[in-house]
């Protein structure tokens, strides 16, 4: 059975998703609804670079935890899903 997320490299039982898990978590209970530069965010919280970063936000994305957009200015933002990060 194949866990990982297609084309990302990070897997269900990677470690890494579940801290991010984790994470997302705790910027929700503190009241986050939107997240500003969510792969910049990712590599500063664990330390990655930035294609790492980024398959691991699409792999968070694909699981439900936030839904990455493009603000006016072309800046990406994360809007954390209620209920899901919990």
């Amino acid at each position: 059975m194949n866990t990982e997320t297609p084309g990302s490299g990070i897997g269900a039982a990677d470690p890494l998703l579940s801290q991010a898990c984790d994470w997302i978590a705790q910027l929700h209970a503190a009241g986050e609804k939107v997240l500003p530069y969510p792969v910049s965010r990712l590599q500063h919280r664990f330390r990655l670079g930035y294609s790492r970063a980024w398959a691991l936000a699409e792999a968070l994305e694909q699981r439900g935890e936030w839904t990455i957009a493009l603000d006016a200015d072309g800046a990406r933002h994360a809007r954390l899903h209620p209920g899901r990060a919990a």
